[in-house]
């Protein structure tokens, strides 16, 4: 077995050093729950395809980023997600979800996820944040020391 220069004992501990803080940065974003913004490439030593790789990989989470803003957009301003229905009376509306078994869902507005649920109707999954994530209100801000 070849014994290792100091040379490549440096480089392997700097390795493992970097491994463990990477580690332990996931840790830490996985118990806050923070997104990570981008993949920090596995450094050479080279600062010019360090630099590089990083770039890439910022560049890679941007247009990432553009493509997930796009599609909360659409999300956000599609408006044909409803329906409605309309009785000529609150008696026969009443009527009609009592007939359904409804009325422990609402009586007005109602959850279309849960009304399929009750009905036995499948309906596709959709995984929609309607919250905005990780934007501050610049107003509200500024009240924050």
């Amino acid at each position: 077995m070849a014994r290792l220069t100091p040379e490549e004992k440096a480089a392997l501990k700097e390795q493992a050093r970097i491994k463990a803080r990477d580690l332990k940065a996931d840790r830490a974003n996985k118990k806050l729950k923070t997104p990570k913004l981008y993949n920090i490439p596995q450094q050479t030593g080279n600062p010019e395809i360090d630099s590089k790789a990083d770039l890439d990989e910022v560049q890679a989470s941007f247009r990432e980023r553009i493509k997930t803003e796009n599609s909360r957009f659409q999300n956000t301003t599609d408006s044909e997600y409803w329906f409605a229905m309309c009785f000529q009376s609150r008696e026969q509306k009443d009527a009609f979800l009592r007939a359904m078994d409804l009325f422990l869902i609402g009586d007005k507005y109602l959850d279309g996820v849960e009304v399929a649920k009750q009905l036995g109707i499948d309906i596709p999954e959709a995984n929609i944040k309607y919250l905005p994530d990780g934007k501050v209100d610049k107003d509200f801000a500024k009240f924050v020391a």
